[in-house]
């Protein structure tokens, strides 16, 4: 299958290839229009236009005599979530900022459950750990209803066996500084139910000390 393919485009650029020419593309919804002229003087140039009118119907047309390459990038995320379900989570983040290297933060988080059942199934709690920080997974072990701690790449995982209705479980993690970051971006805790994995809930925390 490979083979052939390799021989569709090399007779497809035999066909299309031409020394000379030129050729406009023109991309245009009802509120916007924009317009790429490709000729032998920049056909190596990479050019793009950012699109406003999304979400939108756009339309691409292309006059002249040379091939061209058209390609449309998407680009969004996911914000998390604000709603609750059964299970909530909170975190608040404290340390020493008067180092300017090599701090320590604590990471205090609060798991919650205010659902039917007097306790929920076991749960997981995965803690996102810092760019540029490593996590001490020790501070977790030993701790009330915690069965058991694994640290995987950047990630903290903590297994709880329930979380019993109403009654808030409190936790610290530390985490130190190892590696200088630039603009260093909040990190998300999930807390989910391990056998109803849709019941869960997430929230954000970050460094005091930027």
């Amino acid at each position: 299958d490979t083979v052939v393919a390799l021989q569709a485009l090399a007779l497809y650029s035999t066909k299309v290839f031409s020394s000379d020419g030129s050729s406009t593309v023109t991309v245009k919804s009802d509120k916007e229009s924009h317009h790429f002229d490709v000729n032998q003087d920049n056909k190596l140039l990479y050019q793009e236009r950012p699109l406003q009118d999304v979400p939108g119907k756009y339309s691409i047309s292309v006059k002249g005599s040379t091939c061209v390459s058209v390609q449309a990038a998407l680009f969004y995320n996911i914000p998390t979530p604000t709603e609750n379900n059964t299970l909530s989570i909170e975190a608040k983040t404290d340390g020493n900022c008067t180092k300017s290297f090599g701090y320590t933060l604590s990471i205090n988080f609060t798991v919650t459950y205010n659902g039917a059942l007097n306790s929920t199934n076991m749960v997981i709690v995965d803690i996102k750990v810092l760019s540029g920080f490593t996590a001490d997974p020790s501070d977790l072990k030993n701790r009330l209803l915690v069965e058991r701690v694994d640290s995987k790449d950047d990630h903290v995982i903590m297994y709880m066996k329930e979380v019993p209705r109403n009654s808030p479980m409190n936790y610290q993690l530390r985490i130190k500084q190892v590696l200088p970051v630039k603009n260093l971006k909040p990190a998300v805790i999930k807390v989910y139910d391990y056998y109803q994995t849709s019941d869960q809930s997430e929230t954000e925390y970050s460094s005091p000390c930027v």
